[in-house]
């Protein structure tokens, strides 16, 4: 690998170490090699899963760069070295590795193999501490979205749709709330989605503009936990007031789809099975999905997603499960998904957490499912 552990998560995974810096690593024969600067080099040997950590300047680096060799040029030779040095002729990469790296090994006759589902089974099953920082963001993400409860449920009638604290309630201002209670439990990420009434049917709108009675609110959190880096994902639908008779149905559907597909999770079973028990019911409901479509059509209402992802140390990951699934092994974090959209109208969402077990799932989420908020 030819990285950044910060952002490159299978580096972050192999090493255990955060850098900011592109850095060599290399498996092979139980040998784990870290290459690097002497500004990092102390920190990895203490701190990193490598059984060697070796400077750039062993390989002549500085050499290299002395003689007129731009950096990146360098890094190209120290990486060729370092794999000779280990006797290897083939290396297996992940698909993030630099197309540069690889045609440069290639040039100097060694073979690369790109292999996406190597390096995605390796952070698959979740071993106790991946699930014990799962579970500190999952706490964290329950306790935004209390908050967002707290936040309606001190809101009033008025204005341009919900009052609170004096000021028109609006989807800026519920993320803030979520952001701010995040941070206050040791996550960070990317902005949470507050999408309000028709914006809810558009799934990824981030939401802008007021929060007003009887209309769906769809907040989807999905942190990291800032510590272990590991993430979280939660989605719950809101209505401040009585909700109209669709959303109500809505709601039902969706709830029904999230009981039935996690009753259908389970090692061995493909992901696209588990998906299917979600359409299943809402299908039977009258609501159109993906599956039901006919041929050449599209579908962007109803149920026109997967039903649920991968959870590590990224928040979309593998396996999937919809359309296209995966098999499903002991130890994935998914999530599971299900919505009702309709233009103009807005839609519900519920997402759950679960570990996938030989014998069931373990739902890890521990958050009502209560839609009608009431001040």
């Amino acid at each position: 690998m030819f990285a950044d552990s910060v952002r490159d998560p299978d580096l972050f995974f192999a090493t255990g170490i955060s850098v900011g810096d592109p850095f060599i690593y290399v498996e092979t024969n139980g040998q784990r090699v870290i290459v690097t600067s002497e500004i990092e080099a102390d920190a990895a040997s203490r701190n990193s899963r490598a059984t060697d950590v070796w400077l750039n300047s062993r390989f002549g680096a500085r050499e290299l760069v002395a003689g007129g060799m731009s950096w990146d040029d360098a890094q190209l030779e120290v990486l060729d070295r370092v794999v000779a040095e280990l006797g290897l002729d083939e290396v297996v990469v992940p698909p993030s590795f630099p197309v540069v790296f690889a045609d440069h090994l290639r040039g100097k006759g060694f073979t690369v193999t790109p292999d996406r589902d190597r390096f995605e089974l390796r952070r698959r099953s979740k071993d106790d501490y991946a699930l014990a920082g799962i579970r500190a963001a999952q706490r964290a993400t329950e306790a935004a979205m209390t908050r967002v409860v707290e936040v309606l449920g001190s809101s009033s009638p008025g204005g341009a749709g919900l009052v609170f604290e004096g000021e028109d309630l609006t989807a800026e201002r519920v993320r803030a709330e979520v952001i701010e209670t995040l941070r206050a439990h040791g996550c960070e990420g990317e902005p949470p989605i507050t999408s309000p009434g028709p914006q809810g049917a558009f799934v990824h709108e981030l939401g802008t503009g007021p929060v007003r009675p009887g209309e769906s609110l769809i907040v989807d959190i999905f942190p990291r936990h800032g510590q272990s880096r590991f993430c979280a994902d939660m989605t719950r639908t809101f209505c401040f007031g009585d909700a109209p008779d669709e959303l109500r149905r809505m709601h039902a559907t969706v709830l029904e789809a999230v009981k039935r597909s996690t009753e259908a999770i389970r090692s061995g079973v493909n992901g696209r099975s588990v998906w299917e028990a979600a359409c299943d019911v809402i299908e039977a409901d009258g609501y159109r999905t993906q599956r039901s479509m006919p041929k050449g059509e599209t579908l962007d209402e109803d149920f026109f997603h997967g039903l649920g992802h991968g959870v590590g140390l990224e928040v979309h990951e593998a396996p999937s499960m919809g359309l296209s699934g995966d098999d499903l092994i002991a130890g994935d974090v998914v999530t599971i998904e299900p919505g009702v959209y309709r233009k103009g109208f807005g839609g519900v969402r519920l997402e759950d957490l679960a570990v996938v077990q030989d014998g069931g799932a373990e739902v890890l989420t521990e958050f009502a499912y209560d839609m009608e908020i009431h001040a």
